[in-house]
């Protein structure tokens, strides 16, 4: 996550929205992927799924994180 650190706080913030929208379209995907009927999905699909989301999910906590310290 040391590429975040040297960012400006408007850096970070352009960032967390990016990382926000990528966020909300793996789950969009996730939903349709595995919403799906009659068709085998392997358990290794769900893992790389909670995997990535939760990737995103700690970053973005750290880019909050960081824009708060750059507010104090």
């Amino acid at each position: 996550m040391e590429k975040f650190e040297n960012m400006t706080k408007q850096e970070l913030e352009m960032k967390l929205q990016e990382l926000k929208d990528l966020h909300e379209e793996v789950l969009e995907e996730r939903e349709m992927i595995l919403g799906q009927r009659n068709v085998h999905l392997s358990s290794r699909l769900v893992t790389k799924y909670a995997k990535e989301i939760a990737e995103i999910e700690a970053n973005i906590a750290f880019v909050e994180a960081l824009i708060a310290q750059r507010d104090r």
